[in-house]
């Protein structure tokens, strides 16, 4: 599938919008750099099976985004 086709726009968008979303769920403010890091993962997911490699980068962004939460208290 070509990088810039629509359906991989379409998918990249509505991954982004996601990414946007659930970081404000969770109070995360990200800068442009990290919400494409994110967008990319979870376009990954979308478009191939989850192997060791991609549950790792998983893994690490979960744990990026609860090193990013506000501490409440």
């Amino acid at each position: 599938m070509e990088f810039y086709s629509r359906d991989i726009q379409i998918l990249r968008q509505s991954q982004s919008k996601l990414a946007l979303e659930y970081l404000n769920e969770q109070g995360v403010t990200a800068s442009i750099e990290e919400l494409q890091r994110m967008t990319d993962i979870l376009v990954e997911c979308c478009l191939r099976p989850v192997d060791d490699e991609l549950r790792n980068r998983i893994k690490k962004l979960d744990k990026w985004i609860i090193e990013k939460k506000p501490k409440n208290g």
